[in-house]
């Protein structure tokens, strides 16, 4: 990422901003799956282990009524289709689609034009259902096992405590905090590490590393759950807006999601452009009650309220 802000550098007016644009547009790529994101990759110096980036094979996910979603890249072309099948992908944001005629069946087609199908179960991944109590007891119960982090420069906490309810005016630096909270740090190659830490007078004591072992999920997935089942349990949880606009409930978020809750989220509806937040999605009225159900059940997220 840094590589790609360093080029265009001269060319935006405002490179903060510019850098948040990349940032998102690469998660929401992880998030449909055209960039698979692996952890403890070891390249260039083999003591360092970071997280990479790599592109997913070309292939598709069949959605309900038979909608095809088409994930992956190919060196040659942005998506790999034959013309006459090109011409017919609906972009939206990074999704691409392909909505079939009158009783076609856009499987076999996909598949003798070399994609590979993906079941739309492993596709969406989504964890194990828990409450917000025992999501944090559990980080709690693990993080007591952990031992002390070594180098601790660039460390940024996340205050669930505060009663900002932006995003990224939560974020602070390691400085005199004690408690246990999420947090993030910089490392030579890859993304951010993410963990659950705790913390006394500014000194990290201990913590529990995201992933853990044998955990395939995203280091910022899990962060993100637990940022907020923190705050659900501080009684000011994460909130979303939602408005009715046609026949859609048109739903904007402040937050960052999990990549398996806005795959479900795109299942559901579709993303269209961020109504001045982070994302935002329209989906049908038939399926706004699921939805809601959907975010306080698996990420203890609330309506805001007027």
């Amino acid at each position: 990422m840094k590589v790609m802000i360093d080029s265009h550098r001269s060319l935006m007016s405002d490179s903060e901003e510019f850098a948040s644009q990349v940032e998102a547009v690469i998660e929401d790529l992880v998030s449909v799956g055209d960039l698979l994101e692996l952890t403890d990759v070891v390249a260039v110096d083999e003591r360092i282990k970071g997280t990479w980036l790599f592109s997913a094979p070309p292939g598709f996910v069949i959605h309900h009524g038979g909608v095809a979603h088409i994930i992956g890249l190919s060196s040659d072309e942005q998506t790999p289709l034959p013309v006459a099948i090109r011409d017919r992908v609906v972009l939206q944001g990074v999704s691409r689609r392909i909505f079939p005629a009158d009783g076609e069946n856009l499987g076999p087609l996909l598949k003798s034009l070399g994609l590979r199908e993906i079941s739309s179960d492993s596709w969406l991944r989504r964890p194990r259902l828990a409450t917000a109590h025992d999501l944090v007891t559990r980080a709690k119960s693990r993080l007591s096992s952990m031992e002390r982090l070594g180098d601790q420069d660039g460390i940024q906490v996340f205050n669930h405590l505060s009663e900002h309810r932006s995003y990224r005016r939560c974020w602070e630096q390691l400085a005199n905090q004690s408690g246990q909270f999420v947090i993030r740090r910089p490392q030579a190659y890859g993304a951010d590490r993410w963990g659950y830490a705790e913390i006394a007078s500014g000194q990290i004591v201990k913590v529990l590393e995201f992933p853990e072992t044998g955990d395939r999920s995203r280091g910022c997935d899990v962060a993100w759950r637990l940022m907020m089942a923190l705050r659900s349990l501080e009684e000011h949880p994460v909130s979303y807006c939602l408005e009715k606009v046609g026949d859609s409930g048109a739903f904007d978020f402040f937050f960052p999601i999990p990549d398996w809750a806005k795959r479900s989220l795109r299942f559901a509806g579709e993303e269209v452009p961020a109504r001045a937040c982070l994302m935002s999605f329209d989906i049908p009225v038939a399926q706004v009650a699921a939805v809601q159900h959907f975010l306080a059940e698996m990420l203890f997220l609330a309506q805001q309220s007027d």
